[in-house]
């Protein structure tokens, strides 16, 4: 019976050890291995292939069809669709796993996991929803996890990766556009969290694309709030550092780590115009986690007598202590540590593209070779565009003829003075802890994926009752609001509300009561509120029965009706902000908002969550007493 590579290669190293530990009389372990060859690898792997596109073309197929018929579906159709679309397909994939398939299984949960995602987001259509949105792609990853790790899947485990990167790229972009965002958390450490697993899986069994994989995703940690951060742009250098020369796994980290130390031994290089800003974010225990990290894995790389692993390790925490005493001076210290800083961004750069070049030797590999050549000469062309104001026309030239020189020279190196080929290496990571973790729950696994299962339908049981009740049981208000436009979300047309209190009038009253629960944020601007503040809106009926917005405050009200809201940049939400309607509806809605005469009817529960009933057609303000409610657009 032919074996995938993945599963011989495991069969092949367990029964090594089964020999020497006694287990496996000699010869056995030839025979078992007779007994189950190697399966040719392209056909099993194309098919794989195909059959994962089957599976998402169906699944595409399948969301539009649901999204035909979902205008005649009322909201308890609406909701028994997806639930038994999701139910179906993760019972699919339990149904192969049951039947030791485990690329029915594989593939079952993959179009599960999708499913899972998109009765998030028809969920949200449903009940009208304005959440905050990250934690859609954050709940989507969550609950995608498990499946990958249960049924240790790489095409899970990437697929997972996207949704984590998908999520952080979604807060950081969140955060940034936000003017209160300065009070955002980080997002990084919890990112980090999301992705360990999926590395775990990668050293735990000798996986070079999914390593990788891992590595690319460090990219999105380089941009939050778009602020360059030297300890994360280094990370994967520090990384790269600890692995052996030949580990194919090294290859992704050592590429992005040197496209990040690139960039920052660069930025401090500069000689025109230094760099002023704090690389190093004292602030942040996460760095000064990486800082201990590469001291560590220098001494790793020193203990190991690799050069190639000292030389990543060492530049990596020179940069970085540059960049912490750099930034831990006061502005006129930091002018005189200015040339230090200059001289040390160039001479790393330097030894970063001859680490890369050596490495390519040292391998016989051309890319890192490539690399590092190229490293060389952005440094050089960089270097001549900061100084060549003082240059003149024939420097020009030289520079030129100094760049087609040192190709011609790089490509002889390469090609007569190749080092000794060092072959591949790449054990795997087997902890004792691990594998007892992974022994103990074998014998659970049907029932975890049982359970990991339930819990994703437990997630839209719970978004369906919380947000039921509001509509369901809550007091009716009718509140006047002014639609910004509409737009297309997955299926149909959304109406984005906007209210009087949307954006406060009376920031500084918000400011003044927070810093009085807050002293030490005294000196606070406006938008330096913390994002996601709990929030109070109080509300009163006017003599046409409309609610009235009173001043929003921090402190919860004792009585009366209120809302609930959180602060989103420079405004505040509260979760009605966003109403579906039937496709073609929005711009009927659209033009009673131009004449002043568009409302929301929100039902209120008393704590203050609120939920959108229905839009309805007002009478213009200062007119007299008219049908609040007259025939309306249609709408969901």
């Amino acid at each position: 019976m032919p074996l995938p590579q993945g599963f011989r290669e495991w069969l092949a190293k367990e029964s090594q050890l089964w020999h020497e530990q006694g287990i496996l009389q000699p010869g056995q372990r030839d025979q078992i291995l007779a007994r189950y060859p190697e399966a040719p690898a392209g056909a099993g792997r194309m098919a794989f292939v195909l059959r994962t596109f089957g599976v998402l073309l169906l699944g595409a197929a399948l969301l539009l069809v649901i999204g035909h018929n979902w205008d005649d579906l009322s909201r308890t159709g609406r909701l028994l669709t997806v639930v038994a679309g999701l139910v179906g397909l993760q019972g699919v994939g339990l149904w192969y796993f049951h039947r030791d398939s485990r690329q029915g299984s594989v593939l079952g949960a993959l179009a599960g996991c999708i499913m899972f995602g998109a009765a998030i987001a028809l969920t949200g259509q449903i009940y009208h929803l304005d959440a905050h949105a990250p934690d859609a792609l954050l709940a989507w990853c969550v609950g995608s996890l498990p499946f990958a790790i249960l049924l240790d899947s790489s095409l899970l485990y990437i697929g997972s990766l996207i949704l984590a990167c998908c999520w952080l790229g979604a807060e950081t972009t969140h955060a940034f556009r936000g003017s209160w965002a300065g009070g955002a958390p980080d997002g990084r450490p919890l990112f980090f969290l999301l992705i360990a697993p999926v590395a775990l899986a990668a050293y735990r069994r000798y996986r070079p694309l999914l390593a990788g994989a891992v590595a690319w995703a460090l990219v999105v940690a380089w941009i939050w709030r778009w602020e360059l951060s030297a300890q994360y742009m280094l990370l994967p250098l520090i990384i790269a550092s600890l692995h052996e020369v030949g580990d194919a796994r090294a290859r992704g980290w050592r590429f992005i780590g040197g496209v990040g130390a690139t960039i920052v031994t660069i930025v401090i290089g500069e000689i025109r115009e230094p760099v002023r800003a704090h690389l190093f974010q004292t602030g942040n225990p996460a760095c000064w986690f990486i800082l201990i990290g590469a001291a560590v894995a220098l001494g790793l790389a020193i203990r190991s007598r690799q050069a190639l692993r000292i030389w990543p390790a060492g530049i990596a925490l020179v940069t970085l202590l540059m960049c912490l005493v750099h930034g831990s001076l006061d502005p006129k210290s930091r002018d005189a540590l200015q040339v230090l800083m200059i001289a040390t961004g160039n001479v790393a750069t330097i030894l970063l593209s001859v680490w890369l070049i050596r490495l390519g030797l040292t391998e016989g590999r051309l890319r890192p070779y490539v690399y590092g050549s190229m490293v060389f000469l952005v440094w050089l062309i960089v270097r001549y565009v900061d100084i060549n104001h003082d240059l003149g026309m024939l420097t020009m030239a030289g520079f030129f003829a100094a760049f087609g020189i040192i190709l011609f020279v790089l490509a002889r190196v390469w090609k007569t003075q190749r080092e000794e080929h060092q072959p591949e290496a790449g054990p795997d990571y087997r902890p004792i802890w691990l594998e007892g973790i992974i022994m103990t729950a074998a014998p659970f696994r049907s029932a975890l994926l049982w359970t990991a299962a339930g819990l994703q339908v437990a997630t839209i049981g719970w978004m369906v009752w919380n947000y039921h009740q509001p509509a369901a049981y809550g007091e009716r208000v009718t509140l006047r609001c002014f639609p910004i436009d509409p737009r297309d979300l997955l299926k149909g047309e959304y109406v984005t509300l906007n209210y009087r209190f949307t954006n406060p009038t009376s920031a500084t009253r918000l400011l003044d009561e927070y810093v009085r629960a807050h002293p030490d944020s005294v000196g606070m601007k406006h938008w330096s509120v913390p994002e996601d503040s709990t929030v109070y809106l109080p509300l009163k009926r006017n003599a046409a029965g409309l609610g009235e917005p009173g001043e929003p405050t921090f402190t919860k009200p004792t009585e009366g009706l209120f809302l609930r809201g959180l602060t989103r940049g420079n405004q505040l939400r509260f979760g009605i902000e966003a109403f579906y309607v039937q496709e073609g509806a929005g711009r009927s809605w659209e033009d009673l908002a131009r004449k002043g005469e568009l409302g929301a009817e929100v039902g209120i529960l008393p704590d203050g969550r609120a939920g959108l009933v229905s839009l309805k057609m007002l009478p213009k303000e200062g007119t007299s007493n008219a049908e609040a409610s007259r025939p309306r657009p249609a709408g969901k």
